[in-house]
């Protein structure tokens, strides 16, 4: 079963059935991510959590997260993605049956974190997967197809979970997700013979050397500011703070109303990962630059962050769908450096780029909790000046890294990087 790196050219099928285990994984983690934005209020009832406390306890995921990128990195370049995939799986099944065996915040928030650590793998071993085994020009079309996939977990995520939490509680929940990703992970395994890995007789010295050229590259610091910091402003809200704004600014009192406007938002991104390598690899081929591809989508994010804070009740379900989808079109950017890096550091480029990303995702979660404890909690809710305090100030800081990336990849700058 054994492909060289060379030709990494296996057919469509074959491709198919050797990254579905992937996407299969990606689609719990993605569930383990969001679950709390409907699981939250259920949580915060049970073990007395303030806004802060919640905020910390969700985001715990992120911290964790973040942690893993580097060492994942060099793991994933080092021993290749399916063995490091399985393993963080069943870190993250490991985390979940605490989770849902939890008696106290400080158990749960254990248990956030080790499926945070365990989960950090999913995306980041799908993208190396697919630079190992699909030729270039297949590349951006594949992962967005994978993650289409595993969006599923998002979609269930929404709705979907509300009513099972309501159905059968949320540690009976965890209980089932512990056993998806503990059979994603055997899954994961059987794929671990398919490919060499890029890096695999390098020394740690040259891994490592390897990280510290990628966060020295003007390139890599160019693409980071406004693509992370948009995408960590989307994370912050879908996985907690979306549900709670929709309950406490936009007026809405049923949990199942607000799971179908999270069904849209997860909707936009599954457009998103459908439509956005493809359309940038089609705009490139016509003239356009992908760095150009990159601020526009950068653009539909912020015009759908300003919909939602000027008229967040005008066709809610619409708004969060297009945020969601200028958002989430961003992880074009994870193709846009792979491309110009060689293949031997391709998974050390793409946890950088999430250990910055789900940093910022860590810090944003947690700091807009700050800010509503900044105000008073009435019956459970959380005031309006709070939310529009914490996302102006987020609106402001991507604006300017909107206007950096725009600076950066002006035509002269852009031929001269390739952009």
């Amino acid at each position: 079963m054994n492909l060289p790196v060379a030709q990494a050219t296996p057919s469509g099928t074959r491709v198919f059935w050797l990254l579905f285990p992937f996407a299969l994984g990606y689609g719990v983690s993605y569930f383990f991510r969001n679950v709390n934005a409907v699981a939250g209020p259920v949580l915060a009832a049970e073990f007395g959590l303030g806004p802060g406390g919640l905020g910390f306890l969700t985001s715990a995921y992120f911290l964790a997260f973040s942690v893993a990128q580097v060492p994942l990195g060099v793991a994933l370049d080092r021993f290749g993605p399916a063995k490091v995939n399985a393993l963080m799986l069943l870190t993250a099944a490991t985390g979940a049956v605490i989770f849902g065996c939890a008696t106290s915040p400080a158990l749960l928030g254990l248990g956030r974190a080790l499926i945070g650590l365990g989960a950090g793998a999913a995306l980041m071993s799908t993208m190396s997967a697919v630079h190992l085994w699909v030729v270039p020009a297949r590349r951006a079309t594949s992962i967005g197809l994978v993650m289409v996939i595993g969006g599923v977990g998002a979609l269930v995520a929404s709705t979907p979970a509300q009513m099972l939490i309501d159905a059968f509680g949320w540690r009976n929940v965890f209980f089932v997700l512990a056993g998806l990703a503990s059979a994603a992970s055997a899954l994961v395994w059987l794929t671990r013979s398919a490919v060499t890995p890029a890096a695999q007789e390098q020394s740690l010295g040259q891994l490592l050397q390897g990280v510290v050229h990628i966060f020295g590259t003007r390139y890599f610091w160019t693409i980071v500011p406004a693509v992370r910091l948009m995408l960590g402003t989307m994370l912050a809200f879908q996985s907690l703070w979306a549900a709670t704004w929709m309950r406490d600014v936009a007026g809405m009192h049923d949990r199942i109303a607000i799971g179908n406007v999270l069904v849209a938002f997860n909707l936009g991104m599954t457009a998103a990962f459908l439509l956005a390598g493809a359309l940038g690899d089609w705009l490139a081929r016509h003239g356009v630059p992908v760095a150009r591809t990159l601020t526009a989508y950068c653009v539909i994010a912020l015009l759908a962050q300003g919909w939602l804070m000027i008229a967040p009740t005008t066709l809610p379900h619409l708004a969060w769908g297009l945020y969601s989808f200028g958002a989430n079109a961003l992880v074009l950017a994870f193709s846009v450096l792979a491309r110009h890096f060689p293949p031997a550091l391709t998974g050390r480029v793409t946890t950088a780029l999430n250990l910055l990303g789900f940093g910022t995702a860590f810090l944003l979660q947690w700091g807009i909790g700050g800010v509503l404890n900044l105000w008073p909690v009435v019956e459970g809710r959380y005031d309006a000046a709070g939310y529009y305090s914490a996302w102006l100030v987020l609106f402001g800081g991507q604006g300017l890294a909107l206007l950096w990336l725009l600076a950066e990849t002006r035509p002269a700058k852009s031929a001269a990087v390739g952009g």
